[in-house]
């Protein structure tokens, strides 16, 4: 809502975008609309029977993230690994194997974390799935219903396995260290309830048969046929829940028999066909890459052939390769420079030479509904891209019924002009970036092109999007905002007598304007200069604001405040700190203000307990109390001597013992004390008073030169201070005795291993890379 309180819709997801032209496309990674690209694809011919028999032939293969690559051995009973010194086989940490239990072994699959799953078949009556850690080095096993074909691990180191009807999910992994049950004491009855097994099964449609599987964040992907030939791509919710949907979307006519599915990039999805067999010198060589269309009903869709060129060197084997960091790489012939790798993998990606449809058009599913009939469609704004040599032209038709859409005229709209604001928004940036002329904020006036009334009036509005490049680059469309009810300077500061009398009329809509229409759209003129000028200037509030003022704001808005902002800070901390700064001052040298000027500093550490402000008498403990209680703690099935007493706060509420009893007499009644009592009071001062510890645990120790900084501007100048790290953050018995939360973290940091001074067994932590040969990346680090 603007200045004017005129309200907007806003187009900016895929959703929203949504339309039914083959030459415009959604493209994730830009978060817009652009033309869709018109390359000669060249991809083999589609052969069903030649494409299931070298599905059945192919081997996997998975490269980890220091590209050492592995696969099966020749008779497919043991994962083997190469490192760069040949073939060897993979073992876990006691040295077995990693090897089909009975059977053979059919995929291989890698996440990011190092969990290689590995389904194993006899094609009898034994199936299961290996699951392998490549930093932990152990191995574990469970067994399957049917024999599995493929697997897929996702970042939550589920396993995904897919049989010939059905899709199944497995979880689960070892005790961190091994268990032996002994006979002589209590035993579970289930000794590790989190192991790996089948959390369960979900039933293929009748008639299809799976391929291949692979996934995304959201969802999982599976690559089916029917034994004729056609094929489709069924997707399902990546959850832990077994009774998702599944959606259909049918293979594209052009897409040649795909037999290996993998995540090419965000909404792309690549289809690994087989080589052609009479193409000797490899000429067909795209990889197809589809794009998913959902359809009028959720369970339909289509897997739309997307016309931009993928190009591989070669192809050994049709199956993708299983790789740790992400990229998606296929299995080529080997390379003379590396003999050993047989074959090897290449990274696949896009052909850096565009090649996009000249023009599209298409009518936007999304139909905006303003609530009132004969509203009056104000303006549109579009967040764009227009380069050199291409354009964006809108239509639009509006009506009052549902019944009158289809019927309703399409109205052509005057070209986008380009704005020098950033966005019509106070003080908002364009999505597009900003470049005079072609990146930027682009506005139009909704209109007819001729009539004596030019008003677009009607309950509903559906705009039609026409893009046109020069086939090298496209127009990007981010967002569009449509204003409505128009705010006319005419009808709101005008006699009457000035105002529009007519409504539109279909059978006179030639002509020239009226005068009251002509008026109108030029007041509006004014009316789109004077809105942005007057929202920026009711909205100068963000600018003082520390939450909202621009970053180059920062530095002054703190120097009128009599503060100074590091300007190595980050962002949210700069903000944090001017907002606190007047009640870091109000309070400057008080344990409150000390702990918020730290914890700001720290990022949240003193909330944490990363860091904390102690006043050195908390610290002071006595033997005893309660007069006449032995607090001695030697004993104690906690503390276990660790204090040396129990006592609460010193000073808060106490009973204390003969021995420090002249201590306090002296403190609370001076008129009656000694001179021994005097100096001991002296002494007690001397040891307590004024001074100030402070503990940094865990991250807040790499910050002690900034907290030191921070205590010498913050506290008064008349306390002594020190900072004492800890790597222990469990201190047992500080809350009774400090009034302080026991520091625990989530994840302590592993100590390094120091050679002779680290104790092997009692501290210390070495970390295998998730690897298939850790030692050769050691040795190469």
């Amino acid at each position: 809502m603007d200045v004017n309180n005129t309200p907007y819709f806003l187009l900016r997801s895929e959703a929203e975008f949504a339309e039914g032209s083959r030459r415009l496309q959604w493209h994730a990674g830009k978060q817009a609309l652009t033309l869709a690209q018109n390359q000669s694809l060249r991809l083999p011919a589609g052969d069903a029977a030649a494409a299931i028999a070298a599905w059945q032939a192919s081997t996997p293969m998975a490269v980890d993230a220091y590209y050492q690559v592995a696969r099966l051995g020749a008779d497919a009973t043991a994962v083997e690994f190469n490192s760069g010194r040949g073939w060897m086989t993979l073992k876990d940490g006691t040295l077995n194997a990693l090897s089909a239990p009975a059977g053979t072994l059919r995929d291989l699959s890698l996440n990011r974390e190092g969990r290689l799953a590995a389904p194993f078949s006899n094609d009898v009556d034994e199936h299961g799935l290996l699951l392998f850690h490549l930093r932990r080095r152990w191995q574990t096993l469970c067994s399957l219903p049917v024999a599995p074909r493929r697997a897929w691990v996702d970042a939550d180191n589920g396993i995904w396995c897919i049989g010939a009807d059905r899709l199944m999910r497995c979880t689960g992994e070892p005790l961190p260290l091994s268990y032996a049950p002994q006979d002589d004491r209590f035993e579970p009855l289930t000794t590790n309830p989190g192991a790996l097994g089948l959390a369960w099964q979900q039933p293929l449609p009748a008639g299809w048969e799976a391929l291949a599987i692979c996934g995304d964040e959201q969802r999982v992907y599976m690559l089916v046929h029917d034994g004729a030939g056609n094929q489709r791509i069924l997707a399902r919710a990546r959850s832990p829940i077994a009774d998702r949907p599944l959606q259909h979307f049918t293979l594209d006519q052009e897409a040649p028999f795909a037999v290996d599915l993998a995540l090419a990039a965000p909404g792309r999805l690549a289809a690994l066909a087989p080589r052609q067999a009479d193409d000797g010198e490899f000429r067909h060589r795209d990889c197809p890459v589809l794009a998913l269309y959902p359809g009028s009903t959720e369970a339909g869709g289509e897997a739309r052939l997307i016309r931009e060129r993928y190009p591989m060197l070669s192809l050994a084997v049709p199956r993708f390769a299983s790789c740790a960091d992400g990229q998606l790489r296929y299995q080529a012939q080997p390379d003379p420079d590396y003999p050993d790798f047989d074959p090897r993998p290449r990274e696949l990606h896009a052909l850096r030479q565009p090649r996009y449809h000249l023009e599209a058009s298409a009518l936007l599913q999304e139909v905006m509904d303003s609530g009132a009939p004969n509203t009056l469609w104000h303006r549109v704004y579009l967040d764009a891209c227009i380069p050199p040599g291409c354009s964006i032209g809108l239509a639009a038709r509006v009506y009052d019924s549902p019944d009158q859409r289809g019927s309703a005229e399409l109205v052509e709209q005057p070209a986008p002009a380009w704005n020098p604001l950033p966005s019509e928004l106070a003080f908002q940036q364009a999505l597009s970036g900003h470049e005079p002329g072609r990146r930027g904020l682009f506005e139009l006036l909704l209109q007819r092109p001729s009539g004596p009334v030019r008003r677009l009036a009607g309950r509903y509005l559906q705009l039609q999007i026409r893009l046109q490049g020069n086939g090298r680059t496209t127009p990007v469309l981010h967002a569009i905002r449509v204003y409505q009810p128009r705010f006319s300077y005419q009808e709101a500061y005008l006699p009457e007598l000035y105002r529009q009398e007519l409504q539109f009329d279909p059978d006179n809509a030639s002509g020239p304007a009226n005068g009251a229409d002509t008026r109108e759209r030029l007041l509006a003129t004014f009316e789109g200069v004077l809105t942005p000028i007057e929202g920026r200037i009711a909205a100068s509030d963000q600018l003082l604001h520390p939450d909202s003022a621009p970053p180059q704001n920062l530095k002054w808005l703190a120097r009128s405040l009599g503060t100074e902002l590091p300007g190595h800070w980050p962002l949210p901390r700069q903000r944090r700190w001017l907002k606190q700064a007047t009640l870091i001052q109000q309070y400057k040298g008080t344990l409150p203000a000390v702990n918020l000027a730290l914890d700001i500093l720290t990022d949240g550490g003193v909330q944490r307990g990363e860091v904390v402000v102690l006043e050195n008498f908390r610290l002071r403990r006595t033997l005893a109390t309660i007069l006449g209680r032995n607090m001695d703690d030697a004993e104690h099935p906690l503390t276990l001597g660790t204090g040396m007493s129990g006592n609460s706060i010193v000073g808060d509420s106490l009973i204390l013992s003969d021995m420090n009893a002249r201590e306090f007499l002296a403190l609370f009644a001076p008129e009656l004390a000694t001179e021994e009592e005097a100096r001991a009071v002296e002494a007690f001062f001397e040891r307590y008073g004024h001074r100030v510890s402070v503990l940094l645990h865990g991250r807040a120790r790499e910050q002690r030169g900034a907290v030191e900084t921070m205590l010498r501007e913050q506290l008064a100048a008349h306390l002594q201070w020190r900072i004492i790290e800890t790597e222990q953050p469990f201190i047992l018995g500080t809350s009774p005795l400090l009034g302080v939360d026991t520091y625990l973290e989530r994840q302590p940091d592993a100590a390094p291993v120091i050679l002779d001074q680290t104790r092997i067994g009692q501290e210390g932590l070495l970390h295998n890379p998730a690897a298939f040969s850790p030692r050769d990346i050691n040795a190469g680090a």
